[in-house]
């Protein structure tokens, strides 16, 4: 059993505290938010014997805790992980994991400095399209990487995402599109430099976003943002190879090379078919346990698994964390000056 925390029981917080119930490996030992009332909240039996604090100070000392989750406001992340891994903490932080590049390079300095994991919430690396994709990619099924497309385009009328598209004038909600994509690069390639324009209404807040990268390799990438006009929910998730393109959203398309294309659930059938036998497994756990979220299911437990197991390296790092949270200022710098070049930090 892993002993963990989470602090921030808001909307996201209740959510990570009802889907953990369906990992066995998961033990939630203390559970935090500022604001007691949230405490509450009906949760599962499993962990009704969770200890519950309004400080997240204590979180951190407490000396049976080795996991915590940071399901607070994007502007505490960043400070409560820092504590937290200084503590001796390893920390799992909802996305995106920080809002300035200064942020992120200071998780990395004290996630390298500490030796404790510093992961990011990313649930769409491991969407079951993706997973498959990524399999074929690396098995150079199409061929090679020429282009890759993400988004976040999703009608969303909730008030933290109206606040979020307010403040920031670039994209700041990137990690969804972009996480994805970086994973499907070569290892020795890396993005390095975007140009980003933004339609930003003064009036409203509302804010759109289209950004293109370039890495070191030559490969272009398209990040779109969009949650203020009715579109329907997009993530594109487009490959384009040497031999293949494939394709999630709005029609599932998979074309490799000399074979005639694919659409819909037989090409969702073909490229789950890809998908590496351990992933198959947790797949097939998650059916069986009936969780209401498949991607979900499988991050917490590759997280948990890898931390229990002791692996040195883990699915998804502190630079990953980093470089995918870093397009939220960087796309606003080249907003804001009519589409700059900016340059991309190595992390």
């Amino acid at each position: 059993m892993l002993p963990l925390a989470i602090i921030g029981m808001g909307q996201r917080g209740r959510a990570t505290l009802e889907r953990l119930r369906f990992i066995h490996e998961a033990e939630v030992v203390m559970l935090c938010d500022a604001h007691a009332e949230a405490l509450a909240a009906e949760r599962p039996a499993r962990f009704a014997s969770a200890r519950t604090t309004t400080s997240w100070q204590e979180v951190i000392a407490a000396e049976e805790v080795e996991l915590i989750y940071i399901c607070t406001p994007w502007d505490q992340h960043v400070h409560i992980a820092v504590e937290a891994m200084q503590h001796g903490k390893h920390v799992a932080l909802e996305v995106p994991a920080a809002m300035t590049v200064r942020e992120c390079e200071l998780l990395v300095r004290v996630s390298l400095w500490t030796g404790r994991h510093c992961v990011m919430l990313e649930n769409c690396c491991y969407d079951t399209w993706h997973l498959g994709i990524h399999e074929m990619v690396r098995q150079g099924r199409l061929g090679r990487i020429t282009h890759l497309e993400g988004a976040y385009i999703h009608t969303l009328g909730a008030q933290w995402m109206g606040q979020l598209r307010q403040e920031h004038k670039g994209n700041p909600y990137p990690t969804h599109g972009f996480g994805p994509m970086c994973q499907l690069l070569d290892t020795d390639d890396y993005p390095e430099f975007l140009v980003s324009l933004s339609s930003h209404h003064e009036g409203t807040g509302d804010n759109l976003n289209d950004t293109l990268l370039k890495t070191r390799k030559g490969v272009t990438m398209l990040l779109q943002y969009d949650t203020s006009t009715p579109r329907p929910y997009n993530r594109l998730q487009t490959v384009c190879g040497t031999k293949g393109f494939a394709q999630k959203y709005p029609r599932p398309t998979l074309q490799l090379e000399g074979e005639d294309p694919l659409y819909d659930e037989e090409a969702v059938r073909y490229v789950e078919q890809q998908i590496p036998p351990l992933f198959q497994s947790l797949m097939e756990d998650g059916r069986q346990l009936g969780v209401p979220n498949l991607m979900n299911y499988i991050m917490d437990r590759r997280l948990i698994d890898g931390l229990q197991s002791g692996l040195p390296h883990l699915d998804m790092e502190v630079r990953e964390t980093a470089l995918w949270s870093s397009i939220t200022e960087l796309t606003e710098q080249s907003a804001l000056r009519g589409g700059e070049k900016i340059a991309i930090p190595r992390f």
